[in-house]
């Protein structure tokens, strides 16, 4: 029974250390992206490190406007570039080779290309609102 009991302790103690994240630094972020002031369908986001700012790229999917990276994905303190890729829908159909006649879809080019920055902090929310133009 002794030993059982020492079990448990070992067990309740070790278990506040497992539900621990961020040891690594990272933080969580989430934003909008919006294009000529609507939500952006759908697209994907990235995050790259800036020179001075040691971290790897992190990113994620744009639904409705909205991205989110948890802590476990996101990113240390430090300055980012940041690239929105999406494609928007043509108004044509095309034959898929696998999924037969599908919408077609095209690249959406931003007057912001290779301009938007973002900078993680410490403290505070991390949330970013990109606003963004479609390249006509």
């Amino acid at each position: 029974m002794k030993r059982f009991s020492i079990c448990i302790l070992l067990i309740l103690a070790a278990v506040p250390l497992a539900g621990c994240s961020g040891g690594d630094g990272r933080k969580e972020l989430s934003g909008t992206v919006t294009v000529d002031g609507q939500p952006l369908e759908s697209g994907s986001i990235n995050f790259r490190p800036t020179a001075g700012t040691k971290a790897n790229s992190s990113g994620s999917t744009i639904v409705n406007g909205e991205f989110e990276i948890g802590a476990d994905k996101g990113l240390p303190v430090g300055k980012y570039k940041v690239t929105v890729q999406a494609f928007k829908k043509s108004g044509r159909m095309v034959q898929d080779p696998q999924m037969g006649e599908i919408p077609e879809t095209v690249p959406i080019s931003f007057m912001e290309a290779g301009t938007l920055e973002a900078e993680i902090t410490a403290d505070g929310e991390n949330r970013f609102n990109f606003k963004l133009t479609q390249r006509k």
